[in-house]
């Protein structure tokens, strides 16, 4: 296995699209990673690569995973290479932080599965919002029992997420393009958390109301869990309702929400009139297009969390919700203000968590305790089993949950 002896791990990134720029900022403000290679086979982008961090370049996954100079392989390729670059990257060795979905089968997962546990690497699933701190802390806490047990779980968010520019395999259901793979991840990932990760069933409806973005765009999700408990997750992407308004004013992105966001998007991708106008758009708002975005933009330092929509615990003594800054529970005596520590990131802690349990995975050698290949596979069998019970109209049975283990945040 890797061995970092205490020194920043030599990162390499598969994939330079719009999702590295949410995850370089914080990659590249975490002192446990060096980034010291890309892949990419855009030009644009591993120049630009080449002009801020130096470092290797190459034009495609294989190459980079062979590298000697790289530790850990940062996989943020688009959703159905996911698996294949995380297996090219095992069976050289490498460790591997894998962005959701893990692939897009469960048998994909269990070959990722089967690559990293015969090369002896570990891999983190995830970079994903169920990560922020107060996510963490609310699972401790329902975890710890101090409020007895889970009852009730529920997780919404209301955004414009169908109407963002997109390539066309984005809008192909079939490849992934769904808002239910995309961003169901997330929830699920919140939920099982929050759960403690062993979901017995799934009954679930989506819904596909513009011919134009001919994916499924909002999904409402009844969740049974093992232990006795239950949830209900909505994801609405159409881009009307603004669950900020339910989240303090405060969006994904950390600003302040403006009311007027959401029907600007709309009006945007309907104003580009094309396909080709807007895959050129999002074609700019990758690390290296023509908007050049900059890797450094601070948020708010009184907004700790991404708001991923609102999500209430309800336990047997309490509830929990999260607030700006940490976490409120409200409890048989009164409410208590929890404060979690936001860190020093610029933009979501995007993968900010998943980097420190990696490093500390290899120096201690040990096992990673958060969103491994195991649980990776457990959030996408929730995932397939929304859209199968979409399909079929029925109760679809899970068979290969794990329990949450959980990390200490203090």
């Amino acid at each position: 296995m890797t061995s970092t002896s205490g020194k920043p791990m030599k990162i390499g990134i598969v994939g330079l699209g719009a999702g590295a720029m949410n995850m370089i900022p914080e990659l590249n403000a975490n002192p446990h990673a060096e980034i010291v290679a890309a892949a990419d086979p855009r030009k644009q982008a591993t120049e630009r690569f080449k002009r801020e961090f130096g470092g290797e370049v190459f034009d495609d996954a294989e190459a980079l995973c062979a590298s000697p100079n790289v530790d850990v392989v940062y996989v943020m390729t688009p959703d159905h290479m996911h698996a294949q670059n995380a297996i090219m990257a095992a069976e050289n060795g490498k460790q591997v932080l894998l962005d959701k979905p893990m692939g897009l089968t469960l048998s994909e997962c269990d070959d990722v599965i089967r690559a990293t546990e015969a090369n002896g690497v570990r891999v983190i699933v995830g970079h994903t919002q169920s990560l922020d701190p107060p996510n963490l802390k609310m699972a401790q806490i329902v975890a710890s029992g101090r409020l007895g047990k889970p009852v009730m779980i529920h997780t919404l968010f209301y955004s414009d997420w169908i109407y963002r520019p997109r390539a066309p395999e984005e809008l192909m259901q079939d490849r992934g393009g769904s808002i239910v793979r995309r961003q169901g991840p997330i929830q699920v990932d919140i939920m099982r958390m929050m759960g403690g990760g062993r979901v017995r069933s799934v009954r679930a409806m989506t819904s596909a109301t513009d011919s134009s973005r001919p994916i499924d765009g909002s999904y409402t999700a009844f969740l049974d869990f093992e232990d006795g408990h239950a949830g209900t997750m909505t994801y609405d992407g159409y881009g009307h309702f603004n669950s900020a308004e339910l989240t303090f004013g405060y969006t994904l992105q950390g600003y302040p929400s403006d009311p007027g966001l959401h029907a600007r998007t709309r009006k945007r991708i309907n104003d580009l009139g094309t396909m080709e106008a807007e895959e050129a758009v999002k074609e700019a708002s990758r690390y290296g297009g023509s908007s050049n975005r900059p890797i450094d933009y601070p948020v708010s330092p009184e907004r700790r969390q991404a708001f991923f929509g609102l999500t209430l615990v309800s336990c047997e003594h309490g509830d929990i919700r999260q607030t700006p800054t940490g976490v409120v529970i409200h409890g048989n005596d009164g409410d208590e203000h929890i404060e979690v520590d936001g860190g020093p990131g610029f933009n979501r802690r995007y993968g900010d968590v998943e980097v420190d349990e990696m490093y500390a995975a290899i120096n201690e050698d040990r096992e990673v305790r958060i969103h491994d290949h195991h649980w990776g596979k457990a959030t996408l069998e929730v995932v397939l089993g929304i859209l199968q019970s979409a399909e079929e109209r029925r109760e679809v049975n899970m068979l290969y949950q794990v329990p949450y283990r959980g990390m200490d945040v203090s």
